[in-house]
This record gives structure tokens, sequence and C-alpha cells, in this order.
């Protein structure tokens, strides 16, 4: 018994001892020794978790147009509270990224895919005094050594108009990368402002430019991107305010005239409505990727390269911004419809949008609307009113229309389209509710084989245009069909009918024979055509 309690007084003592081999003593530790391990572990979390588990515990897209998430947490140390956030991009697979102003500062200033910044929660954010900079640049490096990350670290320091960091990263070696980022808003230097004077500066931050950089020569991969734009177009030139009387048209060379005709002229809709020019220019992109030189007269031969010779073009339309504080024209509703097309994903049918049961998702506010159904009424009145005489394609009338694949002008689908940009505002319930009513309007013409008001009857389909008015003209084409062999029924039935004067009491004819005739071939093959 007693050497039984001897081993198992032994075993406890061993489990203690383990026990306190794990335990962390904390009390001992400085507070920037807690303030380093309190970084380490939410680094450690952050890995564990992955960029999939991070977007599910909540992180943040900076902007729909980025592939840039963000994943913060807070902390204390002594008296301060400081906000640490962790950037990372999602890998998509057959996506070609370019370089262009959706990416981060960072991201631009340094090539980083993933990094972490750590800033005080201040009214500037950044950090003004350099060595309390220092401190927290050294913290997060420590933290994540001992996670043996390399993420790149930042710090955001000076002015909050220059956009200076600092950062450093461990490169897995004895080496460390540091970083260091500034941004001259006023008064640049002429030197700098060519490719030449940012090679000697880039050169010059090395670790032995005491020495004659001049004498040596340096290999440096860069890449560059210039921007060409056109002169905004405004709507309201000097033109609005003369005489409108007393302005006479300017003879160019080559015959043209100087009248000024709107942008949409040439439109689909330009009897219809005038639409309001949000293009106010375009701008151009040429980029030169993963170019190497050796020395600053090289930098001064490409930047005086022409645009021909760079491997990239980016062409894309300055957009204005006036549409944002009164969204009354026709291209402001079109973003709205382009709003009811993203929304209109959130459910299988369109009767969820409009249903007691199936209300939809959260996004259905209460300011989506349904028109009352007077006025449900008076469009489908103008959308199935006949006598319209659609435009032939033939003669190469609205050829917009065609190369878009887009509905005929004045056809059945181009008048709902235009309906439903001004119905209910334009929100998805509102447009749901049209589509409903349509298609029911539509079963009732086919159904009752009355002709399809707006549609084309002759002819072969069109398959220029939009599938939706594909369908609807082989619709209105098998109406007219199925109309015509109705009418050859009824006249083949009303052929074979004796008069009443030929017609005895006992049913029969006057010449003998029997008055119900079984049809022959050739009746059958009269109502088959």
């Amino acid at each position: 018994m007693a050497s039984t309690s001897k081993v198992d007084s032994s075993v406890d003592d061993e489990a203690e001892e383990e026990e306190f081999e794990r335990f962390d003593d904390f009390t001992l530790a400085s507070s920037w020794e807690r303030f380093i391990s309190e970084i380490e572990a939410i680094c450690r979390q952050w890995l564990a978790d992955g960029s999939k588990n991070l977007l599910e515990k909540g992180a943040i897209q900076l902007d729909s147009s980025k592939n840039l998430y963000k994943a913060k947490s807070e902390l204390k140390y002594f008296m301060k509270s400081y906000c640490m956030e962790y950037y990372f991009e999602i890998k998509k697979s057959g996506e070609f990224t370019v370089w262009d102003c959706t990416l981060h500062d960072l991201q631009l200033c340094f090539g980083v895919k993933e990094f972490l910044v750590i800033a005080p929660q201040s009214a500037s954010g950044v950090v003004l005094d350099a060595p309390e900079a220092s401190k927290l640049l050294s913290a997060v490096a420590i933290a994540l050594s001992n996670c043996s990350s390399l993420w790149p670290a930042f710090v955001p320091v000076h002015d909050p108009s220059r956009d200076a960091f600092i950062g450093i990263q461990n490169m897995g070696t004895i080496f460390t990368r540091r970083f260091e980022a500034d941004r001259i808003c006023s008064q640049v230097p002429v030197k700098l402002m060519h490719l030449e004077g940012l090679y000697e500066l880039f050169v010059s931050k090395f670790a032995y430019s005491t020495l004659d950089f001049s004498m040596h020569v340096f290999k440096v991969r860069f890449t560059m991107k210039l921007t060409y734009k056109t002169l905004p177009y405004d709507d309201d030139d000097d033109t609005r305010g003369e005489d409108v009387e007393n302005t006479e048209p300017t003879d160019f060379p080559g015959g043209e005239s100087g009248n000024r005709t709107q942008w949409d002229d040439d439109c689909p809709w330009s009897e219809w409505y005038s639409a309001e020019d949000l293009v106010k220019g375009f701008g151009l992109v040429v980029i030169w990727s993963e170019k190497k030189v050796e020395g600053s007269f090289e930098m001064a031969e490409i930047e005086n390269s022409s645009p021909h010779e760079a491997e990239k073009w980016i062409l894309f339309p300055n957009i204005s911004d006036s549409w944002k504080g009164n969204r009354i024209g026709f291209a402001s509703q079109l973003l709205l419809l382009i709003d009811a097309f993203k929304m209109s994903f959130e459910a299988q049918f369109m009767e969820d949008f409009v249903s007691v049961e199936n209300p939809g998702s959260d996004n259905l506010k209460s300011s989506m609307v349904i028109p009352s159904p007077t006025i449900i009424d008076r469009v489908l009145k103008d959308l199935f009113h006949e006598g319209v005489q659609l435009p032939d394609f033939a003669k190469g009338q609205h050829r917009s229309s065609r190369s878009i694949k887009g509905a005929p002008l004045e056809s059945l689908f181009a008048q709902f389209c235009l309906h439903s940009l001004w119905f209910g505002n334009c929100n998805i319930r509102a447009i749901a509710v049209l589509w409903i009513e349509f298609v029911r309007e539509i079963r009732w013409y086919w159904e009752e084989s009355q002709p399809l008001p707006k549609m084309p009857v002759n002819g072969s389909i069109d398959l220029s245009t939009c599938l939706i008015n594909q369908k609807l003209q082989m619709l209105a084409i098998c109406i007219e069909k199925m109309r015509e062999l109705n009418e050859e029924f009824q006249d083949c039935i009303g052929s074979n009918d004796p008069s009443p004067a030929d017609i005895k009491e006992d049913g029969q004819a006057v010449d003998g024979s029997n008055n119900l005739r079984i049809p022959d071939e050739n009746f059958d093959r009269n109502c088959d055509r």
C-alpha cells in the first residue's frame, strides 16, 4: 500500500510539472510583452482561418470593384487603442488582373497582395510620433516572426494627406525588408517629374548609397502606366447660351455641317426620348509591364517612347456624376434597371417578388411600391394597342438595334422595356408585376387565336434580334398560321353543307344521297395545308 501511494504521488507531481511547463506566467511579463503576445494571438488566428473562413466571420470588401478584403481587430497598449487590419485577396481562377486604380495604395507602391496595417484609433488615424511608430512596427515584426509569417506590416505616419507609410517584412532568412512610402502633393521637383529622376531617387535609397552610385550598375525592374484623357465634353457648352435663331451652321471641309446634334439621334429611342449623355470623355491607359533597365539614360528613352509600343491598352469612358443627385433622366433610369436586374437573382421565380408568402429578400424596401391596377391596365392597353407600323430592317433603319441584338423599334418587347423603365420607378417588384401581367395577356392572345399586336407575321424569324423578341415573333407566326387553318376549316365545312331547300323531312337530299357526307382525301389535304 505504501509503495502504491508513492507511485501515485510521483505521477501527480510529474503531471503538475507538465502543467506548469505549459503555463505562461504573464504576471512577470511587461506590458510590452503582453502587447506582442496579443498581436501574435490575432495573427495566428487569421493564419489558421484562411481567406474563406475570414469571409464567413465578417471580413468586409473594400469596394465592389476591388478584389480586396479586410479583417480587423482592436488592441490596447497602455492608455491608447489601436486597430490592426489584415488585407487579403481572393484567388479567382481564370481571372486576369491588370494594374489599375482599383488597387490599394500599398499594392501600387510595393506590389504586395496581403499585408497588415496597424494604426491608432484617433481622428487622424496616423502615428505622428516617430518613436511610437518604430515601436509599433517592432511589436508587429516580433509577433509575425513568432508566427513564422511572411506578411509585410505597415504603420501610417506623418500627415494624413501624404498617405505616408513605413513597413517591415520578415523574409524568412537573416534579411529583413523595409518599406517607406510618401507622397508629394505640391511643389514637386522637376527632376522627379521624369523617369530618370525617379530612377536615381530609387537607387540612392540602397544601404550602400554613400558610394558614388553613378559608378555602379543597377538592374531595376519596373512597371509603367501612362493615362491619356480627352477634353471633357459637356452639354452645357457656350453654344447653349447663344441665340438659336441667330446662329448659322458652319461649313467644315468635306461638306460637313456644324449643326449641333444629340448623341443619341441614331438610337432606337431617339423618337421616344432624348437621353442625357453621361459619357463626358474617354481615357486611354497604356501599360508597360516588367521592364528592366540598367541606367538612367534608358529610363529617359522609355519615357519618350510611343504609346503604340505599350503591351496593354485599356480604353474607358469618363462617366459624369451628375445623375447621383437627380435621377430623372433616361440614362439614370437605365442604372436603376441594372440594379433591378442584379436583385432579380435573389429569387427563383418572378412571382416571389410579389407573393405575400414569399416576399423575397430583405433588400426589398418599402419604397419599392407597386403601381395601382388602373395604371397597370393603362400600360397594358398601350402595349397591346394595334395599328403601329413596324420598321423595315431591310431598308437599313436603326442599325444600332441590330448591332446590339436588341428588339426592333416599336415592337412589342421594345415597348415593354421602355415602360418598365418608368413603371414604379423601375424597381424589381413593379417590373415583376408588369411581366406577370404581360405574360398573362400573351397567353390570352394564344388561347383565343387573336393576332399579336406590334409583331410581324410574315417572313422568317429575325435572328439578329434578342431571344425574347424571336420567341414573340415565332408565337405571332404560329397564331397567324392557326387562324388560317381555322378559316380554311370553316370554309371547307361551309362548302360541303347542302342548302335547306335540298333537304327533305327524312333527312335525304333531292338526288337521294345522304346529307352527312364522309370527307374524302382532298378535304383532309385542304385542311392540313
